[in-house]
């Protein structure tokens, strides 16, 4: 029976010991997952940042170019601009910037013509109907 009650005893320690070893190999076990995933999470992160960044850089490329290239057209199509109108418009002894003020008074002013001239030609035409009207109902 001492020889029972030692094997038992023996039996019991190698479980209990079998039990502590087992539950460090799932402690490790979760600590190597999760070293695992966080390295994987710390990989996905570099690679985000690295192509974020070669994203910003491509668009501050872009807009940049498409900026230079617009202030060009815009200096160009400007210059051309002011040349054709001291060729063509300005009056003699008159400065680029007196015959800009000039021609947008006279645009200014022909643009009222032109709406009072449509305007007086609608109110004809509504005196037009009246007549008809009144000549239609004397009928």
């Amino acid at each position: 029976m001492k020889r029972t009650f030692k094997s038992v005893i023996l039996l019991l320690a190698a479980i209990a010991a079998s039990g502590v070893a087992g539950a460090q190999n799932t402690t490790t076990m979760d600590n190597n997952s999760q070293r695992v995933a966080d390295t994987v999470k710390n990989g996905f992160q570099k690679i985000e940042d690295g192509v974020v960044s070669g994203y910003k850089a491509i668009e501050n490329g872009v807009v940049s170019g498409y900026t230079a290239i617009q202030d060009g057209v815009v200096e160009g199509f400007t210059k051309v601009s002011d040349a054709f109108i001291m060729k063509f418009f300005a009056r003699q002894g008159e400065t680029l910037e007196q015959a800009k003020e000039r021609m947008k008074a006279e645009e200014a002013k022909l643009h009222q013509e032109s709406e009072d001239r449509a305007a007086a030609s609608r109110q004809r035409g509504r005196e037009s109907v009246e007549r008809a009207k009144a000549v239609g109902r004397r009928n």
